[in-house]
C-alpha cells in the first residue's frame, strides 16, 4: 500500500518528463515522436480494454497501404500489443476467466496439430525460410482465437469489435470511391482502396457489408451506430463494384444466398438486400462501368492467369497428395511444374518465374503445401468456428436476445463470404478471416453466459426461466 501511495504522486511528474522527452524528439525527428505518441495511446487503450484492442486490430487490418518497414507494420505493432495484453490478462486471470483451451479442447488440439504438421513438412520443404515465415504467420493468426475468447466477455464487447470492423470497411470503401481507378489505363481500372489489391479489397468490403446489415436489422442498436451501418451498406457495395473483382462478386452472391437460408427471422430483409444489390450491380456493370471493367466482369477470359495457377497447383497436388511440398513453398516450387504435359493458355514468365504468384486459392495452396492432413485440419478449424457462430445465434434465438442473434448471424454470413472469396485469393493468414473465425467461440461463450441468467418478465420483473449453458 505504501508503494502504491508513493507511485501516484510520481505520475504527473512522469507524464511531464515523458512529454519533455517527446518534445525533444519531435524537434529532431517529428515522425518518430508521432509514432511513439500514437503507440503510447494504443498501448494504454489495448491494455485497459482487451475487447477494444481486438477491435483496433480488426480496424487496422483494413489499412494495408499505411507506411511500414519490412519488419514492423501498423497491424503487426497492434497485434504485438494485443498479444502482450492478452498474456498479461491470461496470466493474472482468476478462475472466472474464459479459458479457451479448457472450453474447446478439440478445436485447440486441431490448431496445435495444424501447426505441428506444418512444422513437420519443413523437413522435406525445398526452402525452409519461406516455410518458417508462413508457419509463424499461421501461429499468430490462430492465436486470435484464444485472444478473442478472453477479450469478448459480453454483448457490449462484441458490438465494440464489430463496430470497429464496420468503421474500417466504411473508410476503406470511401477511399476506393474518392480515388476511383483510371479509366484510360486497362491495368488501372480496378479500385484497391486502402488494401492495395482489388480482390482483397472486395473481400474486405464483403465483411463490412454483412456486419453493417446485421446492425441495421437488429433492434435496440444505438441510432448513430445504425446510421453508420446504413451508410456502410451502399458504400461497401459501390467499392466492391469499382474493384471489378469477379471473385468478390461471386462471394457476394454466395453470401447473400446463404443469408436467405441462415438469416432466421430476417429472411425477408436479407432477400430485399440481395435484390437491391443485384439491381445495383447489374445497372453499374451495364450502364456506368468503364469498358475494361465491364469486359472483365462479363467475360471469363481464363481468369487473367488464375486458372493456370490452379492447374499448376493441381499438378503439385497430384505429385505430392499426402505430404505436400512444405508449408510456405508454393511460390518456390510452382515454376518446376510449368513445363509438363497440359496446356496453359496464359502462361506468363512473370507469374511463374520472375515473381511467382501464390495459388490464388487458399484451399488449393494449403493442400499443395501441407497435403491432405493439412487441408483436413485447416477445414476442421474453420468448420468448428462456423459451427460456434451458428450455435450462438440459436442460443440467442431461444432466449429471445434479438440483438445478439442478429450479430451472430451477420458474423456467420460475413465469414461465409470471406471463405468463398478465399477460392480466388490466397489470404490464409488474413487477419480479417481469422478475426471473424475467432468470434465464433467467443460469441458462443457470451450467448451461454447470457442464457444462464434469468429472463425477467417485462410486467412484474419476476424471473421467467433460468437456463444453464446450452450445447
Amino acid at each position: 500500500m505504501g508503494a502504491r501511495a508513493r507511485w501516484y504522486p510520481l505520475m504527473p511528474a512522469s507524464v511531464l518528463a515523458l512529454g519533455a522527452v517527446l518534445g525533444v524528439v519531435a524537434a529532431i525527428q517529428p515522425l518518430i515522436a508521432l509514432v511513439i505518441a500514437v503507440g503510447g495511446v494504443l498501448a494504454y487503450l489495448i491494455f485497459s480494454d482487451l475487447a477494444l484492442g481486438f477491435g483496433i486490430l480488426m480496424f487496422v487490418a483494413f489499412f494495408e497501404v499505411l507506411p511500414s518497414s519490412s519488419a514492423v507494420s501498423p497491424a503487426k505493432g497492434v497485434g504485438l500489443l494485443l498479444a502482450l495484453a492478452w498474456l498479461a490478462r491470461f496470466s493474472l486471470s482468476g478462475r472466472g476467466e474464459h479459458d479457451f483451451f479448457a472450453d474447446h479442447p478439440q478445436l485447440s488440439w486441431a490448431m496445435i496439430a495444424f501447426i505441428g504438421w506444418g512444422a513437420v513438412t519443413l523437413i522435406w520443404a525445398p526452402q525452409t525460410g519461406p516455410g518458417v515465415t508462413s508457419l509463424y504467420q499461421y501461429a499468430l493468426t490462430l492465436l486470435l482465437l484464444p485472444i478473442a475468447y478472453t477479450a469478448i466477455r459480453s454483448a457490449r464487447d462484441l458490438r465494440v469489435v464489430l463496430a470497429a470492423i464496420v468503421l474500417g470497411a466504411l473508410i476503406a470503401a470511401c477511399v476506393g470511391i474518392v480515388q476511383p481507378p483510371d479509366t484510360e489505363v486497362i491495368e488501372s481500372t480496378r479500385a484497391t482502396g486502402t488494401i492495395g489489391d482489388p480482390n482483397e479489397f472486395a473481400a474486405a468490403l464483403l465483411v463490412g457489408l454483412a456486419l453493417a446489415s446485421g446492425f441495421v436489422i437488429s433492434r435496440g442498436v444505438s441510432p448513430p451506430l445504425r446510421l453508420i451501418a446504413g451508410l456502410a451498406i451502399p458504400l461497401c457495395a459501390a467499392g466492391m463494384f469499382l474493384s471489378a473483382s469477379r471473385g468478390g462478386l461471386v462471394a457476394l452472391a454466395v453470401m447473400f444466398l446463404v443469408g436467405t437460408v441462415a438469416a432466421g427471422r430476417w429472411r425477408i430483409a436479407a432477400t430485399a438486400i440481395v435484390i437491391a444489390l443485384a439491381i445495383g450491380g447489374v445497372f453499374y456493370f451495364t450502364q456506368l462501368a468503364p469498358l475494361p471493367a465491364r469486359e472483365r466482369v462479363l467475360t471469363a477470359n481464363g481468369g487473367s492467369g488464375r486458372t493456370e495457377l490452379w492447374q499448376v497447383g493441381l499438378r503439385i497436388v497430384r505429385a505430392h497428395p499426402f505430404a505436400g511440398i512444405g508449408v510456405g513453398n508454393f511460390q518456390s516450387v510452382s515454376p518446376e511444374y510449368v513445363l509438363q504435359p497440359g496446356v496453359l493458355h496464359h502462361t506468363s514468365e512473370f507469374i511463374f518465374t520472375t515473381q511467382p504468384f501464390p495459388a490464388h486459392n487458399a484451399y488449393l495452396q494449403v493442400l499443395a503445401e501441407m497435403g491432405i492432413p493439412g487441408l483436413v485440419l485447416f477445414l476442421g478449424i474453420i468448420g468448428a468456428s462456423l459451427s460456434c457462430a451458428l450455435r450462438a445465434a440459436r442460443v440467442a434465438e431461444k432466449r429471445g436476445d434479438v440483438k445478439l442473434e442478429a450479430l451472430a448471424r451477420a458474423v456467420f454470413l460475413a465469414t461465409a463470404g470471406v471463405l468463398t472469396a478465399e477460392l480466388f485469393i490466397s489470404q490464409m493468414h488474413g487477419k480479417l478471416l481469422w478475426g471473424l473465425l475467432a468470434l465464433g467461440p467467443a460469441m458462443l461463450a457470451v450467448a451461454r453466459a447470457d442464457a444462464a441468467e434469468p429472463v425477467l418478465s417485462p410486467s412484474s420483473g419476476a424471473p421467467l426461466a433460468v437456463g444453464g449453458p446450452l450445447a
